[in-house]
């Protein structure tokens, strides 16, 4: 990932690890609570039910590469391209849910896993979409006063 990264747009990137690091823990400690899925293996299992390792760090970075993808493009190729990021990650989670122990499905799918991804894909869109417009709008106008 270092070599791919658009490193010019460094603050972006840093708001979005974040951004979706603390979205993805909210939302997968939801999940695990509700008996939707279980993580038999994980790190720091005392502590956490959720895979931190994915949620803090592999879906926060994909987000970013996701983002740097889909920054100057329109509606339409930014869907296309959650779509495309989610059947990857979709099409590897579910031969680890399948075959080893590390994921198990209760109340849940890889359909289920694939829109939800989806959906959180769109959402760090939005998020730094709105961030940037901020920067933008703030910026100027705080030095206009």
């Amino acid at each position: 990932m270092i070599f791919i990264v658009d490193w010019r747009y460094f603050r972006d990137w840093v708001v979005v690890f974040l951004f979706k690091g603390l979205l993805d823990l909210v939302w997968g400690s939801a999940v695990v609570s509700l008996h939707l899925l279980k993580y038999p293996v994980r790190l720091l299992p005392k502590y956490y039910e959720t895979s931190i390792l994915f949620e803090l760090w592999v879906f926060p970075v994909l987000c970013i590469w996701y983002n740097q993808v889909t920054r100057e493009r329109g509606i339409v190729p930014i869907i296309l391209y959650a779509v495309l990021f989610s059947a990857g990650v979709t099409a590897i989670e579910y031969p680890i849910e399948r075959y080893t122990g590390l994921l198990r499905y209760i109340d849940w799918n890889w359909f289920t896993t694939f829109y939800t991804l989806i959906i959180t894909f769109l959402i760090s869109r939005g998020f730094i979409a709105f961030y940037r417009w901020g920067c933008d709008y703030f910026g100027r106008n705080g030095r206009n006063h």
